[in-house]
C-alpha cells in the first residue's frame, strides 16, 4: 500500500461534481446517505429495485434533485443507463448480512460479486470520477490482533468473502481517471428509513425492551461499532475530499474507542433498560472476532464519530418504546426473514439496499 501525505482533508465539493449515483438509495445506509447528499445540493440518482419496499424515500417523490430508476443493477441496460451523466457512484447495493447471504450462495455471488463488476466497468466506460464502494469488517474475520487497513484478511463468511471479491475487482481498474476508495465498515446500528433489526445493537435493545431479557452467545467477541448516520458522514467525506487523499485507498470506517466486547454491549443495554435481564450463553454461534483501528480515516479526512453504542441504543429505546416501528419482529426489518418468508420469489429482482 501506497501511503499518502499526511494532510488533513478539506471539502472540495468533489471540484464541481453535481451528480451522484447511490446503488441501493432505499437501504439502510443508502436512505440515509441520499438524504444527506441532497442536502449538500447534489443532484442524485438512486438505482434500486425496491426489493424490500419503497417506503424508507418516497418522501423524496418530486423533490427537483432526486431521481429513482426501479431496476436491477445486475442488468447491463439499467447499469448503462444509471451512470450516465453521473460524476460519482456510491455501490451500497448488495445482499447484505451472513445469513441472508448463506440463503442462495449462487445468487449472492451474482449479486455482489459480478453486479459491482458490471458496474465498475461501465463507470470507466462512462468516465465516472469517483467511486466509492462499500465494504465491512467483516473481511478480517477472525483475529487477535489490533487490526488496520493492511492487516491480512481472514472471512469466515460468504458475506465477508464476496466482499473481498469485490474490492480486489475495483483494485484491479487501471484507469487513473476513475478514482475509487474502499470504505469498510464497523458493525452498524441506529435509526434509519429502512429499520433493521438484524443488526445486533438494534436486536438486543428492541428484545430488552420489549421482552425484558436477552441472551448474549459467547460474549468475549470483539465487534467494532458505528452509527447508520456516522457512516452516511464517512461516505460524503470520501465523495468531497482531495483525491490524491482518497484515490485507491481503503478505509475503516468507525472509532477504536468504540470497539467492544459483546458482553459489553449487553451491560450497556442493561444500563439503559435495566428491567431487562441479561443471559450469557457460552455456545458461539458467530465466530467473527475482531478489534479494528480506524486512525488512517481520522487522521486522512478528519473523520470523528458523531455518535456513540450508548447513544446509540438510548435512541433504539425511544424508537420501540415510542411505537414507530411497529413489531421489531417484523420480518421487513430482518434482511434473512424478508428473503426467505416474504420474497424468496423475488430474488431475480435484485438492486436492493441493505
Amino acid at each position: 500500500m501506497i501511503n499518502k501525505p499526511a494532510r488533513r482533508a478539506t471539502s472540495s465539493r468533489m471540484n464541481g461534481t453535481t451528480t451522484i449515483l447511490v446503488t441501493g438509495g432505499a437501504g439502510y445506509i443508502g436512505s440515509r446517505l441520499v438524504r444527506d447528499l441532497l442536502g449538500r445540493g447534489y443532484h442524485v440518482r438512486v438505482l434500486d429495485n425496491l426489493l424490500y419496499g419503497g417506503d424508507s424515500i418516497t418522501d423524496l417523490a418530486g423533490h427537483p434533485r432526486f431521481e429513482l430508476m426501479v431496476d436491477d443493477f445486475r442488468r447491463l441496460l439499467a447499469v448503462e443507463t444509471a451512470v450516465r451523466s453521473v460524476d460519482a457512484v456510491v455501490h451500497l447495493g448488495a445482499i447484505v448480512g451472513d445469513p441472508a447471504c448463506a440463503i442462495d450462495p449462487d445468487f449472492t455471488i451474482q449479486t455482489n460479486l459480478a453486479a459491482t463488476q458490471l458496474l465498475v466497468d461501465q463507470a470507466k466506460m462512462a468516465g465516472v470520477r469517483r467511486f466509492v464502494l462499500a465494504s465491512t469488517c467483516s473481511v478480517y474475520g477472525a483475529s487477535d490482533d489490533e487490526l488496520d487497513e493492511r492487516s491480512a484478511l481472514h472471512p469466515v463468511s460468504l458475506y465477508a468473502n464476496t466482499k473481498i471479491a469485490a474490492e480486489e475487482a475495483l483494485a484491479a481498474v487501471r484507469d487513473d481517471a476513475l478514482g475509487w476508495t474502499v470504505l469498510r465498515f464497523a458493525t452498524v446500528y441506529g435509526k434509519s428509513n429502512r429499520p433493521r433489526f438484524d443488526l445486533v445493537v438494534n436486536l438486543l435493545t428492541a428484545k430488552a425492551v420489549t421482552e425484558g431479557r436477552i441472551t448474549i452467545h459467547g460474549g468475549e467477541q470483539w465487534r467494532p461499532f458505528v452509527h447508520v448516520d456516522d457512516i452516511s458522514r464517512s461516505i460524503v467525506l470520501a465523495l468531497e475530499a482531495p483525491a490524491d487523499l482518497v484515490s485507491g485507498e481503503t478505509f475503516n470506517v468507525g472509532s477504536t474507542d468504540e470497539n467492544y466486547q459483546l458482553s459489553k454491549i449487553g451491560e450497556l443495554i442493561a444500563e439503559l433498560v435495566p428491567s431487562a435481564e441479561v443471559v450469557t450463553n457460552a455456545q458461539i454461534h458467530d465466530h467473527r472476532n475482531y478489534y479494528v483501528n480506524f486512525d488512517k480515516l481520522r487522521d486522512r479526512l478528519g473523520f470523528q464519530p458523531a455518535h456513540t453504542v450508548r447513544s446509540g441504543i438510548a435512541e433504539v429505546v425511544d424508537l420501540v418504546t415510542l411505537g414507530h416501528i411497529g413489531s421489531y419482529q417484523d420480518a421487513r426489518y430482518s434482511n434473512h426473514r424478508f428473503l426467505t418468508e416474504i420474497a424468496p420469489e423475488r430474488r431475480s429482482l435484485v438492486g436492493a439496499g441493505d
